[in-house]
């Protein structure tokens, strides 16, 4: 993190020894036809033309077939294994941990040279992949094709290639453009992604939060203007409204610990192809476990859980946030929460974002 987060490429041989893939191609296969699944075909023709089909993909081109990939995004929702790789990715805040994806490649398959937004691990869990790699700015102008369906760079000149066998990771920071090719078919690679935010986007999300209330709170007032001549300029919006809007954000902004409320809710909202599975009150005398599609973070007064966000403080805060942490629960710890904190976390387990440990 010191040296390479951010800045430049890490590769680490052998950083996963005797790793195994989260899952299996006939399982891969089954998940891109189903319709809860992101899933994306790309597959390169000759002449340098490439075709992309987006999810869910009932039938899949033969395995012996070249220069195809298959895309799964979110593996890590659906495979318990998969959560586990991504999981070994949590000395980054979870705040920016997004997901695991997961590229099935035949011999010379991948999506063509390209540069993401984003920091990203890539671990090869079987087969072989060829990476070229290199700076925007200087192995690429950045200057995408406008031909083709995916965003594919116009010109690269790698700086540097690497072929990845098991085991192996690559890290990149956003930014370097990278081109990896499959070499021999039956390749897998695990992409560890984390998430960027726009600041744009996200003032958009926290104002969205900051101001969606199913009662106006108290102290709220509605704009009047009792003093408002009649106007020979009806188009224009009159200055008093403008410094009553102003004055609506601020406030809303300067709610005490609604700018972190907010911001909670926002980084652990479910995204919207996730969904859980109802359950029961939690048994007595077990622990607990995050379903693998829960997201869960807190702060200095919040504890946040899948969207939603509860104060917390003592002993109660201590454990639920070593429940963010771990994302588990001991029978023991789970024996010291408190009465309300207790049915809380049996709420959580009726809706399937806890577990039975």
């Amino acid at each position: 993190m010191k040296r390479h987060w951010q800045k430049q490429p890490l590769l680490v041989r052998q950083a996963l020894p005797g790793v195994q893939p989260p899952i299996d191609r006939a399982g891969l296969a089954r998940l891109a036809a189903s319709d809860e699944v992101e899933s994306r075909l790309v597959s390169r023709q000759e002449g340098d033309r490439w075709t992309l089909r987006q999810g869910p993909i009932a039938k899949l081109p033969a395995w012996s077939k070249p220069q195809w990939t298959l895309l799964v995004q979110g593996l890590d929702l659906h495979v318990e294994a998969a959560h586990q790789l991504l999981s070994q990715f949590r000395f980054v805040p979870e705040a920016r941990l997004d997901d695991l994806m997961l590229s099935y490649a035949s011999d010379g398959g991948g999506v063509g040279p390209h540069f993401d937004s984003y920091d990203v691990f890539l671990i090869q869990v079987s087969g072989k992949r060829h990476w070229h790699i290199g700076r925007q700015g200087v192995a690429t102008t950045g200057e995408l094709r406008d031909d083709v369906p995916l965003k594919v760079l116009a010109d690269f000149a790698p700086e540097q290639d690497f072929v990845l066998e098991p085991g192996d990771m690559l890290y990149l920071p956003p930014g370097w453009a990278h081109d990896g090719v499959a070499v021999g078919g039956d390749c897998m690679t695990a992409s560890a992604g984390f998430r960027s935010p726009w600041r744009g986007e996200l003032a958009n999300e926290l104002l969205v939060r900051l101001t969606d209330v199913e009662e106006a709170p108290r102290g709220d007032r509605m704009y009047a203007d009792p003093r408002q001549p009649a106007t020979s300029e009806p188009g224009r919006i009159p200055e008093a409204l403008t410094a009553f809007a102003r004055e609506a954000v601020l406030k809303a902004v300067a709610e005490p610990l609604a700018l972190e409320r907010a911001l909670g809710e926002a980084l652990t909202e479910p995204k919207p192809r996730v969904f859980f599975e109802p359950g029961e009150a939690l048994p007595p005398g077990v622990g607990a476990r995050l379903s693998p599609r829960s997201r869960m973070m807190y702060d200095a007064a919040h504890v946040f859980i899948n969207g939603q966000s509860f104060r917390a403080g003592g002993r109660d805060a201590t454990l639920m946030r070593r429940l963010a942490d771990g994302r588990a629960l001991s029978a023991a710890d789970v024996a010291r929460l408190s009465e309300g904190a207790r049915d809380l976390l049996d709420q959580w387990t009726e809706d399937g974002w806890v577990l039975p440990a």
